[in-house]
Order: structure tokens, then C-alpha cells, then sequence
């Protein structure tokens, strides 16, 4: 299959490009060679490549961010992916929008399913639920519109960000009142290339199973990596004062791309557990 991967140097899209390589003719596109937010440009790229998937990795992705540069972030996260989802229609390709748990308030009690309705609660998801719509009502027959959450992997994020501060034996403040599931980027990628692969459509829920805190994340690395427990400190996410309001509650139920693609969902910790041994960090 011909596959265009947008963002191509992000954490989720590097991954996607080298996991799909292996079966697949993959193109990677990145701000560096194509802005996503210019039409033209765009179009150009998709009329050029004729991809039969896109994986719209490319995001706005500064939560905090988007609370003062909305624009930038509707401008990336909406318009760009409708720009992205036209094009796609032009040259019959699936469009694969990647989405967040941040489309939901975090009101729950337990795990969003699909057809919950979303209700952001700060710019960066509403500009990400933009973006759904957008590609949705573009792309009506061949849209695809993955949520996940609490991303890490190679490229970054909170275990790279905690593993580097114990290693350097900072105290680390970690939210504590906020629960949802870390995602690994290397399961999430090959969740993407499975649903492609099976031609599925629609909306689907990704992220590696279980839930626990950002607290408590921290803590199973800091145990698995061997460092000490005492650099931790649980805090609530008022203390941390962020400028954007975060979901309390954002687990996802993943039973429906479980049952749809017949793969058994890894937990979080199995997840974990293989990405540090795979960069060396297991103790």
C-alpha cells in the first residue's frame, strides 16, 4: 500500500514511518517540507504522491499554548486537516485523523466509548474536535479518526521526561487527582497501519489498557528503572497551575477496536515495561 504519513517527525509520526516501511511504500511529510496549513501546497503533495492512506499525524500539540495562540493551533488542528482531507478525497485516499482524549470534559467515571459525546474544555481540544468534524464531513466514506492519549515513545514525552529527571536527581511534581491511560507510541502505530490494513472506517478509541494517575506512572518508572521514590511528589493539578484545563477522567474504552480487529490491547505497564528495556532503562 502507498502510505503519506503527515508529521513526520513527531513522536507518533517518525514511529508510524518506520513501522510501516517494512510492508509498505511510505512517504513522510513534515513542516520542513510541507505546511499543512497552505491549500495549495497541499494538494500539490497529495496530486504528487497519490497515497491510498494519509496518516495525519501533524497536530498542534502545545496544550498550554493553544490557550493564548488559538489561531495557530485552529489554523493546524481544523483547517489544516481539512485541507489534508480534500486533497485525500481528490486522489480517493483514506484520511486517518489522529485525535485526543481531550475531545471529552473528563466528567466520567468510567471509560469514554465512541459514541460519547465530546465536550472539550480548553482551545487545544476544541481545535482537535474541529479537525474530526472537518475530515468527517470532507471525507464522509474514507475517514478514519483514531483517539488516544497520554502518548510516549522515542521521540518524547513523560517517560522520557521523568526518566531524565531522576536520572538527574530532580524533584518532580506529579498530578496525582488526574487519571487516564498511557499510550506507547510503538503500540498506537501499529494500531493505526492494523485499522488501515483491515480498510476499517469510522471512530475508534486506542490506548494501552488499565488507567492510573500521573502520579503513579511516575512512580512504576521509577521503580522499574531502579531510582528512588523520594524525588516523587504527588500534587493536584490545581497546584500545578496550568494554563489549560485538563480532563480529570479521560480512560478510554478500547473494546471496540479490540473486538473489530481481533488484537488483544496490551496494558499500559506491559507497554512501559518493553519500552524501557528496549532503551536500555530496565533495571
Amino acid at each position: 500500500m502507498k502510505i503519506l504519513v503527515t508529521g513526520a517527525e513527531g513522536l507518533l509520526g517518525r514511529t508510524c514511518l518506520d513501522l510501516a516501511s517494512g510492508n509498505h511504500e511510505v512517504s513522510g511529510r513534515d513542516i520542513d517540507n510541507l505546511d499543512i496549513t497552505d491549500r495549495d501546497a497541499v494538494e500539490r503533495c497529495l496530486t504528487d504522491i497519490e497515497p491510498q492512506a494519509v496518516l495525519h499525524c501533524a497536530a498542534y500539540t502545545n496544550v498550554d499554548g493553544a490557550e493564548t495562540e488559538r489561531h495557530k493551533a485552529w489554523d493546524v488542528n481544523a483547517s489544516g486537516a481539512e485541507w489534508v482531507a480534500r486533497s485525500a478525497r481528490r486522489v480517493d485516499a483514506l484520511m486517518v485523523y489522529v485525535s485526543t482524549d481531550y475531545v471529552f470534559d473528563g466528567e466520567a467515571i468510567t471509560p469514554y466509548r465512541e459514541s460519547h459525546p465530546p465536550r472539550p474544555i480548553s482551545s487545544y481540544g476544541v481545535s482537535k474536535l474541529e479537525g474530526e468534524q472537518r475530515v468527517s464531513n470532507v471525507c464522509p466514506e474514507k475517514h478514519l479518526i483514531v483517539r488516544t492519549a497520554w502518548l510516549y515513545g522515542a521521540g518524547g514525552g513523560f517517560v522520557n521526561w521523568v526518566c531524565e529527571g531522576l536520572e538527574a536527581g530532580k524533584n518532580l511534581p506529579l498530578v496525582e487527582d488526574h487519571k487516564g491511560s498511557p499510550t506507547f507510541a510503538g503500540d498506537m502505530a501499529g494500531a493505526l497501519l492494523r485499522l488501515v490494513e483491515q480498510d476499517q472506517r469510522g471512530v475508534f478509541h486506542y490506548a494501552n489498557k488499565g488507567e492510573t494517575s500521573w502520579y503513579q506512572w511516575g512512580r512504576t518508572i521509577a521503580e522499574l528503572t531502579g531510582k528512588p521514590l523520594d524525588c516523587l511528589a504527588a500534587i493536584s493539578a490545581n497546584e500545578l497551575g496550568r494554563a489549560a484545563p485538563r480532563p480529570a477522567y479521560s480512560v478510554m474504552a478500547i473494546d471496540k477496536y479490540e473486538k473489530t480487529t481481533g488484537d488483544a490491547v496490551p496494558s499500559w505497564r506491559d507497554a512501559l515495561e518493553r519500552f524501557l528495556r528496549a532503551t536500555g532503562r530496565m533495571a
